[in-house]
């Protein structure tokens, strides 16, 4: 078995030491940014995994929980927020709630908020902006000092972590088929969510159906 990649190799690698390898994986301002860059692409290269153990003995646990999410006007959003909590409180851990506004801007404050903290893990929905722009290395940074991340609803292919969705594309070929099949010939797409990977993959659910029923796309 190949052995796992620790931060001395890193360290030896770039013959800096142990603390600037840790430093620049944790983001830290004092190394450069192009140092920063380069070990951090090397240990995702080498698929390097921190040594949780040792990070729990180096400090207390947090019984804290980030969630970040887009709105809290959108009745889906208000119902996560109130089922995280109780779940999260059940368990004995606190929850960090932070609404984004859609904002890319707001949604790296955030991040960068949570991260000076010693947040147990993070729970995410992506704000549109973020979408748009098809950026999360703003939540790399949890992952690369193993801080669980878990997104759900608006997630994005490009990060490496659990994520909790339906099946937008089956759910979008399904409504449509719905309407269809209630003698509908002429059905619209209204879609509020730009260019969100959440509202292509229900697009596209919509075009497929109309495609298999031999329905014209207007």
């Amino acid at each position: 078995m190949k052995r796992k990649l620790s931060l001395d190799d890193i360290a030896k690698h770039f013959k800096v030491s142990k603390s600037t390898v840790s430093k620049a994986l944790n983001d830290s301002h004092e190394i450069s940014t192009k140092t920063k860059a380069k070990i951090i692409a090397y240990a995702r290269e080498h698929k390097y995994r921190p040594n949780l153990n040792a990070i729990n003995l180096r400090k207390e646990p947090s019984q804290s929980v980030g969630v970040i999410i887009p709105n809290i006007l959108n009745y889906f959003f208000a119902q996560v927020i109130s089922g995280v909590e109780k779940v999260l409180n059940d368990h004995g851990y606190n929850m960090i709630a932070c609404i984004s506004n859609e904002s890319y801007t707001k949604e790296v404050a955030i991040t960068e908020m949570l991260r000076k903290g010693a947040i147990s893990g993070l729970l995410v929905s992506l704000a549109e902006e973020t979408g748009k722009l098809d950026n999360t290395d703003h939540f790399e940074p949890f992952l690369n000092k193993g801080v669980p991340v878990v997104m759900f609803d608006r997630v994005s292919s490009k990060l490496n972590c659990d994520k909790v969705t339906i099946d937008d594309t089956k759910a979008a070929y399904n409504a449509t088929e719905h309407l269809i099949k209630s003698g509908c010939k002429r059905i619209a797409v209204v879609s509020l969510l730009g260019d969100l990977e959440i509202s292509r993959l229900r697009i596209n659910g919509y075009h497929q159906c109309l495609k298999d029923h031999n329905l014209d796309l207007d």
